[in-house]
């Protein structure tokens, strides 16, 4: 009969068979050396059981007395008895009781702190893998999440900018419209007050003439030329008339506007006007020089200016005032200043131009 560890012949005495299987092994095979075989009683020789058998018997927990109980005669000495038994065929029918290596001990102990062991070393590779596969799902939702909110903010940001550019785009249209008009306003002010002042550039106004019932502003116009010593024929006035106040709330009475044929007449009478104040300074025109009766009133002889030439003359004298400029006088429509007899004379255009001044 063959060793079921080795399959070779037992020849020899010195093997051990086991009772329930009936199998062979040489003592060799088993890790036993001839001392301890020698020292085997009969006893265990009969009750002794192969590691195949015992892996049987523990797997259905089979309590034989005469397999655990029987002990070697040499009790110093625990034998380890261990075999290499080649794995039986697919269809052999001792397939149930192979195995790669069976460790035959007394005993063998399995407690709580080798199991967490174990654990230990299964859990930690399938941890660590697991958190970094965690890691890596994480930081690509975080990058996706970033993505997405960078890409939602760019978007915002590219949508009020746009709503910004078009905003002040139309804004700029709107303010280039509103010069432009205000351009073409100021062109049409400007031709406008060139056509006023060429319709009003036959015409002289009088101030602050006392109002009466009943009058006649040409018969007054006729006392006028005769205090001023200048000579105006009846074909040379083209219209006499007081006009409406500029200023309705005012106290001082209408103005009278007189129209002649020609700028040439209208300028003679003025010259007249002038050296007649200059040969009575402090006193100029008064209300008595033409038969006026009441209180006498100074009045004053200009050329006929628009309202707003009017308004410009008023800041301008009180500037000249303010600042000590000595002279302020009107020529062709047109307003001037000048400091003092050696300094030049100032156009006056605009009220913007007069506050430059100073």
């Amino acid at each position: 009969m063959n060793c079921t560890a080795c399959k070779k012949l037992v020849s020899s005495k010195e093997y051990l068979k086991c009772r329930l299987c009936t199998s062979k092994f040489h003592i060799q095979c088993l890790n036993i050396d001839n001392k301890q075989f020698a020292a085997l009683n009969k006893e265990y020789k009969s009750t002794w059981m192969c590691p195949l058998c015992i892996n049987v018997k523990r797997r259905v927990r089979s309590n034989d007395s005469a397999g655990s109980s029987t002990a070697p005669p040499t009790g110093d000495e625990l034998m380890n008895m261990s075999c290499d038994i080649p794995e039986p065929a697919a269809n052999s029918p001792s397939s149930d009781s192979a195995s790669s290596r069976i460790l035959l001990t007394p005993k063998y102990e399995v407690t709580m702190e080798k199991i967490s062991t174990l654990l230990d070393e299964k859990l930690s590779a399938s941890l660590t893998m697991f958190m970094e596969s965690f890691r890596k799902a994480i930081r690509e939702d975080v990058k996706e999440m970033v993505k997405s909110e960078i890409g939602s903010a760019i978007c915002n940001i590219k949508d009020e900018f746009s709503a910004t550019t078009d905003f002040i785009c139309a804004e700029q249209k709107t303010l280039q419209e509103r010069i432009d008009n205000a351009s073409e306003m100021n062109r049409l002010n400007n031709r406008l007050a060139g056509m006023e002042k060429i319709t009003r550039g036959c015409n002289i106004e009088l101030q602050a003439v006392p109002e009466r019932k009943n009058e006649n502003v040409l018969t007054l116009f006729r006392k006028l030329c005769d205090v001023v010593n200048v000579a105006v024929d009846d074909g040379q006035i083209s219209a006499c008339r007081r006009v409406a106040k500029q200023n309705t709330a005012s106290n001082r009475p209408r103005n009278i506007v007189v129209t002649f044929s020609s700028p040439r007449i209208r300028d003679m009478v003025l010259s007249a006007t002038h050296r007649y104040n200059k040969a009575h300074p402090g006193r100029g025109l008064v209300s008595s020089d033409l038969d006026i009766p009441g209180e006498t009133c100074r009045f004053y002889v200009s050329e006929h200016l628009s309202p707003e030439q009017k308004s410009l003359h008023a800041a301008a004298r009180k500037a000249a005032k303010d600042h000590s400029f000595k002279y302020v006088w009107i020529k062709n429509g047109q307003i001037y200043m000048r400091k003092d007899e050696s300094s030049g004379a100032i156009l006056v255009k605009t009220m913007e131009y007069l506050n430059k001044l100073y």
